[in-house]
């Protein structure tokens, strides 16, 4: 068994107030106009029994999303904000193993939903501060409380791969019904084409089904649950030091219909080597509240000081569109992540 940990810590400084609470209260949030502070502990517990498996227990605690509340918050920040803070909770509990040279196998108790199971071809989503940076459309509508499920990775070719995984919220309802007879399900299926030449992509469905997760509403009227279907496609272009990314999702659910996207590009070993500066923007999926879908632009630069700590400084821009009030805002962010 190895532990692994990471610690982030981020400053937030709204440049003027930001209202980020929807007039139907979802998602909660308030008025940013002074500057905060968010913090994320984890350790994970990696054990292998054969030299080709993994079990991971990891421990987190977390402050909880209190900044850009209306724009999902921030990558490297975990919790909804009501739970005591730092609440030191089993965040991961899986256990991964092959079968046979091409297929890898899953078993999850908790901590796995939506993007967790596919493979990311997305090369911002990391290195970025805002979690817009990560697509949206594998939270909305899914299932939120990441509880019992399984996935299997199979690998066609050396490029081809295809991810699937299923996900159960049991746990936050009634054990009684059983993992698959849940109140809230997540069902994702990718096929990724990632071979050695500077272009991947990836086209992925999802369904969720329940209560779980973001309602999402293209009306202005909170949604009542129900099922979401989602088509997307993902596509990067690695040129060496320079890359071009981006993603398209269209999403179906009771009452309507959204889509949302974002584009981006970055430059990497700039300045420094191992650090990234890079660029996104887009339109975020139109959750239960808002009047059209909120947008975001992030320009960012991931610099790593040495192999345990890296700083990354970010401005951001965006707009929630939230059915009243002012909810344009810019946030500068300095992020400093400690991996040991």
């Amino acid at each position: 068994t190895k532990l692994r940990g990471q610690a982030d810590a981020a400053v937030v400084l709204p440049f003027n107030s930001v209202n980020t609470t929807s007039p139907l209260g979802a998602p909660t949030g308030g008025i940013e106009n002074s500057f905060s502070l968010e913090a994320r502990a984890r350790l994970n517990f990696d054990s292998s029994f054969t030299g080709n498996d993994r079990l991971r227990i990891r421990l987190q605690g977390a402050s909880g999303n209190q900044a850009l509340t209306g724009f999902a918050g921030l990558a490297n920040s975990s919790g909804t904000g009501t739970e005591p803070a730092f609440d030191l909770t089993v965040d991961d509990f899986y256990y991964s193993f092959p079968i046979g040279s091409r297929i890898d196998m899953t078993l999850a108790a908790r901590g796995m939903s939506g993007g967790d199971w596919v493979t990311m071809v997305l090369p911002y989503d990391g290195p970025a501060v805002a979690d817009a940076s990560g697509p949206q459309f594998y939270d909305i509508g899914g299932s939120a409380f990441d509880g019992p499920g399984g996935g299997v990775n199979i690998a066609f070719t050396e490029s081809v791969i295809l991810d699937l995984g299923y996900s159960s919220g049991v746990q936050a309802f009634n054990p009684s019904l059983g993992v698959f007879n849940s109140n809230s399900q997540s069902l994702i299926a990718q096929l990724n084409f990632v071979p050695e030449g500077p272009f991947n992509a990836a086209i992925a469905y999802m369904m969720n089904n329940g209560s779980a997760g973001f309602a999402l509403n293209n009306t202005g009227i909170a949604a009542a649950p129900g099922k979401t279907n989602t088509y997307a496609g993902l596509v990067s272009f690695d040129f060496g030091q320079f890359f071009l990314a981006g993603h398209g999702a269209y999403q179906d659910f009771q009452g309507g219909n959204d889509f949302s996207w974002t584009a981006g590009g970055g430059v990497d070993d700039i300045f420094l080597e191992g650090s990234q500066l890079g660029v996104y923007g887009g339109q975020l999926p139109q959750a239960a509240g808002n009047i059209s879908n909120p947008w975001i632009v992030e320009g960012y630069y991931a610099i790593p000081f040495n192999q345990f700590l890296t700083i990354t400084p970010a401005v951001i821009a965006g707009d929630n569109n939230f059915a009243g009030g002012d909810d344009r805002g810019i946030w500068g962010v300095v992020r400093a992540t400690f991996n040991f």
